[in-house]
């Protein structure tokens, strides 16, 4: 990654990275910014809340990069990554890890473990191989603590989102079961994506507008929808957390 690019993000100068990630896009091209962020997320992860989800947010916006609107979400994406990185001076120096099945990592995972894993295959053959190390230590860190599995069949859980106006816990919820919805079907079609919303600060909502458009579900999806954009309207303002 150009240090031109690296300084801003790692030293969380968020009103200097839309110009860096121009001049390096402008430089390289459109698809090398995307990884160059996406592997700065994957490198600064934690398990904490908004870093989990600025690694999410990049897998989510792979799917619009066709979109006119892609530069402004690869901005965002380096904005929430930046934001919520701890304050280390450097990247962690990542092991590297022997390849794992991913079926060996579900079999005991929680919603936050499925979530990281389902994050890290995706990202696999989009950042590259030699970034396997670095992905995978993601879920294996969510698998070090106590493993929760929602146990409740999906609808209901989508009501509850609805009738919540898009709740970040009940919302989570709801990515959570799709995560664990996807054992064993991986040769069944995911959901069709919506149309994403305009590019927004992902810290406010923990990104959840996007990654619910990006993999919504099909049981009631316009009113799941709605409510999570209702929610980023007007429910609570995370992002103070993220550069906490």
């Amino acid at each position: 990654m150009s240090s031109e690019l690296y300084e801003p993000l790692l030293e969380r100068d968020l009103d200097a990275i839309p110009a860096a990630a121009r001049a390096f896009a402008e430089a390289h091209s459109l698809d090398e910014l995307y990884v160059s962020v996406a592997r700065f997320a994957v490198l600064a992860y934690a398990p904490s809340m908004h870093a989990k989800r600025a690694v999410m947010a990049c897998r989510a916006i792979h799917e619009l990069r066709d979109k006119e609107d892609f530069f402004d979400w690869i901005v965002e994406c380096a904005r929430y990554a930046a934001e919520s990185r701890q304050p280390w001076s450097e990247p962690p120096i990542i092991s590297e890890i022997e390849p794992i099945p991913r079926e060996e990592l579900e079999r005991n995972a929680g919603d936050d473990a499925l979530m990281m894993i389902d994050t890290a295959f995706a990202l696999i053959p989009i950042l590259g191989e030699k970034g396997t190390s670095a992905l995978l230590r993601m879920p294996l860190m969510e698998l070090e603590g106590p493993q929760t599995r929602t146990k409740s069949a999906m609808e209901p859980l989508i009501d509850r989102a609805i009738e919540s106006h898009g709740a970040i816990e009940d919302v989570t919820c709801v990515l959570a079961c799709g995560a664990a919805a996807a054992l064993g079907r991986r040769n069944v079609p995911a959901a069709a994506s919506a149309a994403a919303p305009p590019p927004y600060h992902l810290a406010r909502d923990f990104a959840q507008t996007l990654l619910a458009y990006a993999h919504p579900p099909a049981y009631r999806r316009d009113e799941f929808l709605a409510a999570v954009k209702h929610n980023l309207a007007h429910g609570e303002d995370f992002s103070a957390w993220s550069l906490a």
